[in-house]
């Protein structure tokens, strides 16, 4: 039993620097984009996080998923400081947010959802 534990330990320290690496790496790449790129991803990840909300059947694929991580990076780069531009990171949270509201409140149904973003859904 206590080899089990140490062998979990280790493996939980040796993958937490690397997660670490992983998150910031991507908000450097979030923080590299134009302006215009990071607002089309954070709208993107808006409908998607609503319709699904609204529509919970539906299922992403792997792009789909991806997307789904671009508003948790923006908030961590934002609240742990990790981005070089928190402004930038703010105007995309709020086009997130913005995003999010109107595709929870739209009227359309499932399938009319899935139509807008083919590729992201299975």
């Amino acid at each position: 039993m206590k080899l089990r534990l140490a062998f979990a330990t280790i493996v939980v320290i040796s993958f937490s620097p690397s997660a670490a690496w992983a998150a910031k790496s991507n908000i450097e790449y979030l923080a590299g984009l134009p302006d215009a790129k990071l607002n089309l991803a954070a709208t993107i990840a808006g409908n998607l996080v609503g319709v699904m909300k609204k529509c919970p059947a539906l299922r992403l694929n792997e792009d789909g998923k991806a997307m789904i991580a671009v508003p948790v990076l923006l908030y961590d780069g934002i609240d742990k400081h990790l981005t070089s531009n928190p402004p930038k990171f703010k105007r995309a949270v709020r086009t997130y947010e913005r995003a999010f509201a109107m595709a929870a409140q739209r009227g359309d149904n499932c399938q009319t959802e899935k139509a807008r973003y083919p590729k992201l859904y299975r």
